[in-house]
């Protein structure tokens, strides 16, 4: 990334100029950052929902509750082999991946609300790196290979619905996009593919697990900061927590014209 600018908002009153440029920064480079001030009743869960309706945005719910559109990622619990808990929900390292990728139709937007950023120095801190540029690094046979063969993509325990436990799909959805979680294409998935489809994932993960061979961009965050970006033009992840009073809110949505 380029450059890591911010809009300011004024959440009491939103300019309707500025927030059609936050929609216009989102769609041409795939992210944005934005500053909340004036926050009515300091509610920042409303505060969130609110910029994304603001830009045209409608939110994705996580269950059957018709108000669930808000995930907080905040630990509950520290990190054991026994953890049952989703990894949002631990102090964990979540390694780059794209959110819902074992979902036909995967929310378009991801928004990442900083309620409490970590006040380590190193720990918590949100990172996100290009598709493409994971993309520009594959040969082309494997680039073939993942857009164009289906896969069996893993649906992880915690959000399987029904009995349905996995999906066909493509890694590379279209030009500069991907969907990626280590764990969605594993190796009982892969022993049912051919070895060469077999290759291509290996050689994708191996791309994606040199973080220190990666352009890695970490936004420069604060509370009340929150980030949108398009969650098949980016993978992102943190580094473990440290602060465990880290607290962020967490919404999916799509853009509707």
């Amino acid at each position: 990334m380029e450059t890591d600018t911010c809009f300011v908002l004024n959440c009491t009153n939103f300019d309707d100029t500025l927030m059609e440029d936050v929609r216009a920064q989102l769609e041409k480079d795939g992210y944005v950052k934005v500053k909340c001030e004036q926050i009515p009743n300091n509610d920042c869960n409303k505060a969130a929902l609110d910029i994304i309706e603001k830009i045209g945005g409608v939110c994705c719910l996580y269950n059957d509750d018709e108000n669930s559109f808000i995930w907080p990622v905040k630990v509950l619990e520290l990190d054991t082999p026994e953890s049952k808990l989703q990894a949002s929900q631990l102090d964990r390292e979540l390694v780059f991946h794209t959110d819902c990728s074992y979902e036909h139709n995967a929310p378009k937007f991801v928004a990442l609300y900083v309620v409490q950023c970590d006040r380590s120095e190193d720990g918590g801190k949100f990172q996100m790196v290009k598709a493409i540029d994971i993309l520009n690094r594959l040969s082309e046979k494997s680039q073939y290979l993942l857009r164009y063969e289906a896969y069996q993509i893993n649906v992880p325990p915690d959000f399987r619905k029904g009995d349905i436990d996995y999906i066909c799909g493509s890694i590379i959805l279209g030009d500069g996009h991907l969907r990626y979680r280590r764990d969605i294409v594993d190796n009982k998935r892969l022993s049912n593919e051919t070895a060469e489809k077999q290759e291509a994932v290996k050689e994708l993960n191996s791309i994606i697990l040199a973080e220190d061979k990666l352009n890695v961009f970490r936004p420069v965050l604060d509370n009340n900061m929150m980030v949108l970006f398009d969650n098949t033009r980016f993978l992102h992840g943190r580094t473990r927590i440290k602060d465990l009073e880290r607290y962020l809110l967490r919404i999916r949505f799509n853009l509707v014209n």
